[in-house]
């Protein structure tokens, strides 16, 4: 469904995801969001955090190591990416490793292809934002199109539901029956 969002309707999408996003206090507050690069298909962040970098945050993305495992790295103010693991934009070899005690106070903005009403999320199935997200304290923002909910997941062990669920009709916390809009009003 996600994939066959028409342009229009993805572009008012985009810019409510990201209207309900500014609006979050933990994005107020974070001094590094550790985000993605959409692939076309998923909310693009871009514009967002290009804002954020503008204000002083600290931005990074995934990239792909010689061990097959992921890294944050800084993206640089030239939101300079290259082409990385299938394909994915990512940033560059010599851009920075982020530390990790900067990721563990992070605003973790995070795709998926699938969330439920108790924030789990489905991936796409290599547990790569589980394995980034293992040990950090940061919150955890999935970002999401309204029609990628779906009644429930199955979830193992090893996999972290998001503390916040941000779509363009909504922001949901885990632990929160009511799903509110950007201006306060209850959704059912």
């Amino acid at each position: 469904m996600r994939k066959s969002l028409s342009p229009a309707v993805r572009c008012a999408a985009d810019a409510a995801i990201l209207k309900q996003l500014e609006a979050l206090p933990e994005f107020a507050e974070a001094s590094v969001i550790a985000a993605y690069a959409g692939d076309g298909t998923e909310p693009d962040l871009m514009p967002l955090l290009k804002r954020a970098a503008a204000a002083g945050k600290i931005i990074c993305l995934p990239r792909w190591r010689d061990d097959s495992s992921y890294e944050m790295a800084l993206l640089g103010g030239d939101f300079k990416t290259v082409p990385g693991k299938w394909n994915m934009p990512e940033p560059p070899k010599e851009a920075p490793v982020v530390e990790e005690k900067l990721l563990n106070s992070a605003l973790w903005l995070v795709p998926g292809v699938a969330f439920d009403e108790n924030c789990a999320r489905l991936g796409r199935g290599k547990g790569i934002y589980d394995r980034l997200l293992a040990g950090t304290d940061g919150v955890s923002a999935g970002v999401f199109y309204e029609c990628q909910q779906t009644a429930g997941l199955p979830t193992e062990p090893h996999d972290r539901p998001l503390d916040i669920v941000v779509t363009e009709s909504c922001v949901r916390r885990r632990n929160q029956l009511n799903c509110k809009n950007l201006h306060g009003k209850e959704l059912r």
